[in-house]
């Protein structure tokens, strides 16, 4: 077993000065001893092992709870991978500082000859910095994710677990702030990012020696603070039990399975979010309702109240981003079927000037407003990158609620597979869009009323109860604040709700 000898090097012309490639080639050993650490057998040149870093000699012992800790980490399972088979904690830490070590030798490529590097420019290995962050990234969801009915990932290594993990994820953004570099060929910020995920590498390996913090147990305390503690805890006590009432028939690996379904219904929003142009932290929109709620629970002073208005801005917050999401895509869908008139007019044009659908496509996404000239821009760019081009309109027609596009779309793919006058194809569609568009305002004009009832017998008895609040602000909150005034509020939700739900279907017309 080898570890690399880490001296101090002369300095050279490049990208890092000698102090940064030192800091960089110490953290690549620590890394690497921080691997074997966790393996199941140790040599003893592991066990006390001298390296020379910044020009310093120094030997590390290898810690003692490591004699320990290792060996139930070894023996505990914690991941189940599909292929890769159950995996235990040791190994799962193992990942991520491998990656690490990886990561820093691929940086002292970049190094000079006389420094022990290739001198290979940084913008040559901007796929192989991509790929580490990608691994090094689902390396930590595994970490996050992953845990036993006894412990998590944190309480690894006696505690030291949540500073590592709460490290790796500052090195993750330095790795992320790296293609930024190269890609603005800013060599000094280069230097800057892996320099400072060296030094952080190292602050990882630092806390192996350290013992973690605990919590030390209080003195004596005064009586009037033993009565709030003790109030606080018979509050605390009603909250736990209602909370182990609700996940009672849960066992943990329900439990877990509820996590990652959470977790993963986060990142398909998040992609839907974006799919639509539109940066936005779902998470907000989950927690967004239920702290609004929570906190008019917590002005009514009332604990039943509180929980009843917190359950419900969860389960609000649960239903946000789908909503949001919907009301977003038909938004744009709109506005998409407003401009598609003027994209098939243009498409039309260029076939009969002798361009291809491809060119039109360009077309269209030059000389027109977004939102419709980014979605063609899109296809244009996914076919450039080497997507089949039915595909590429296929991913769009995904992506966008239109029905008229969606028959340009086919259209357009039958035109390709069989052939046909795509122009006349075109002109039939404008045409179709025309009429659709008369037929739609005529029926928006005769259900106009019904709509405007429907949002009436919504807003206006919150309208009143608000009114009442404002005079009567006591009185509301005492009345709201017992069993009979929830249990009216809720029965007054349930039937304004089936009200503007039977309003509202007065007016849709069924073709």
């Amino acid at each position: 077993m080898l570890l690399l000898a880490a001296g101090a090097r002369p300095a050279a012309a490049g990208v890092f000065t000698q102090t940064e490639m030192d800091e960089i080639s110490c953290a690549a050993l620590k890394m690497q001893l921080f691997y074997y650490y966790l393996a199941p057998e140790k040599d003893q040149k592991i066990l006390n092992y001298t390296m020379s870093c910044r020009g310093v000699k120094s030997t590390y012992k290898m810690p003692k709870w490591v004699d320990t800790a290792v060996p139930e980490m070894l023996g505990r399972k914690v991941w189940r991978d599909p292929e890769e088979g159950e995996i235990s904690e040791a190994a799962l830490w193992q990942t991520p500082v491998s990656i690490l070590y990886e990561y820093l030798e691929l940086t002292r490529k970049t190094f000079p000859p006389e420094a022990g590097g290739a001198n290979i420019q940084p913008g040559l290995l901007v796929k192989e910095y991509a790929d580490i962050r990608i691994r090094f990234q689902m390396s930590l969801d595994r970490l996050y994710r992953a845990r036993t009915r006894e412990v998590t990932m944190g309480d690894s290594m006696n505690g030291r677990g949540r500073t590592i993990m709460a490290t790796f994820n500052i090195i993750l953004k330095e790795m992320e702030s790296i293609a930024d570099a190269i890609s603005s060929t800013n060599s000094k910020r280069y230097a800057e990012a892996v320099t400072a995920s060296a030094v952080l590498s190292q602050d990882v390996f630092r806390v192996l020696f350290t013992a973690p913090r605990k919590y030390a147990p209080p003195g004596k305390e005064s009586a009037a603070k033993k009565m709030f503690l003790r109030a606080l805890g018979i509050f605390g006590v009603m909250l736990m039990f209602l909370a182990v009432r609700a996940f009672f028939l849960m066992n943990d690996a329900k439990t877990n399975a509820m996590m990652g379904t959470y977790n993963k219904k986060v990142e398909v929003f998040s992609e839907a979010f974006s799919r639509q142009f539109m940066a936005v932290n779902v998470k907000y929109l989950v927690l967004g309702p239920a702290a609004v709620l929570g906190f008019v629970g917590l002005l009514t002073m009332s604990v039943p109240a509180f929980l009843l208005l917190s359950g419900l801005g969860l389960y609000i917050g649960m239903k946000t981003p789908a909503f949001v999401l919907n009301t977003m895509k038909a938004s744009r869908g709109r506005k998409i079927d407003g401009q598609l008139m003027d994209a098939l007019i243009l498409l039309a044009n260029c076939l009969r000037s002798g361009l291809d659908i491809v060119q039109g496509f360009e077309m269209v996404s030059k000389d027109l407003m977004p939102p419709i000239s980014d979605e063609f821009a899109l296809v244009i760019k996914n076919y450039q990158l080497g997507m089949n081009f039915e595909k590429a309109l296929g991913v769009m027609e995904e992506r966008v609620e239109s029905k008229m596009l969606s028959y340009m779309i086919r259209a357009i793919v039958l035109q390709r597979q069989m052939g046909g006058n795509l122009t006349k194809v075109f002109e039939r569609i404008v045409v179709d869009i025309r009429e659709e568009s008369k037929l739609e305002e005529k029926t928006k004009a005769m259900t106009a009323q019904q709509k405007i009832q429907s949002i009436v017998v919504g807003i206006m008895p919150w309208v009143m109860v608000g009114v009442m609040f404002l005079f009567q602000p006591e009185t509301m909150i005492k009345f709201y604040g017992t069993p009979i005034g929830m249990g009216t509020l809720m029965f007054c939700i349930v039937w304004i709700s089936i009200g503007m739900k039977v309003v509202s279907s007065l007016g849709k017309i069924r073709v």
